[in-house]
């Protein structure tokens, strides 16, 4: 049985990743174990001031299950094995862990890419992309926009 690592951020952009991966339903050689590793975003400096450890770990679990949660019924439906998790710690290190657990298995990075910021790697061998000077956040390229058009 094939077993997958999957990396979640956001749980429309998983879907569109994960669905065409899927066989069609009813086909016997697309059983597979599927480990489905939230990410959730950080939180802000002023909330994780004011929020125990034990609340901050319980708020990550809780958004992980709600991102994950259409992914499980739809890969349990097709008879897959599902496990999920909350990333604890750096993407590469919780990657060398749970490969570590479950033996060989393929990583699949499905979180959303980020416009003005570049993802770290879930694996050392993961290409990463060189650093654009040229980005801009989209404030500053809203405000322009403005500029420009009320310029004229």
């Amino acid at each position: 049985m094939e077993t997958f690592i999957v990396y979640i951020d956001d749980k429309q952009y998983a879907l569109q990743q994960i669905v065409p991966m899927m066989p069609a339903k009813g086909s016997q050689n697309g059983k597979a174990n599927w480990i489905l590793i939230g990410c959730p975003p950080r939180l802000n400096r002023h909330t994780g001031r004011w929020l125990t450890h034990a609340a901050q770990k319980k708020w990550r679990q809780e958004w992980t299950h709600q991102a994950t949660d259409v992914l499980v019924h739809m890969l349990e439906d097709f008879g897959n094995a599902v496990s999920v998790r909350t990333v604890q710690g750096p993407l590469v290190e919780f990657t060398k862990q749970v490969k570590g657990e479950v033996g060989i298995a393929r990583v699949v990075d499905a979180r959303r890419p980020k416009l003005s910021a570049n993802l770290s790697p879930v694996t050392a061998d993961q290409p990463q992309e060189k650093p654009n000077n040229w980005t801009l956040p989209g404030g500053v390229l809203a405000m322009s926009a403005v500029i420009v058009m009320a310029s004229e």
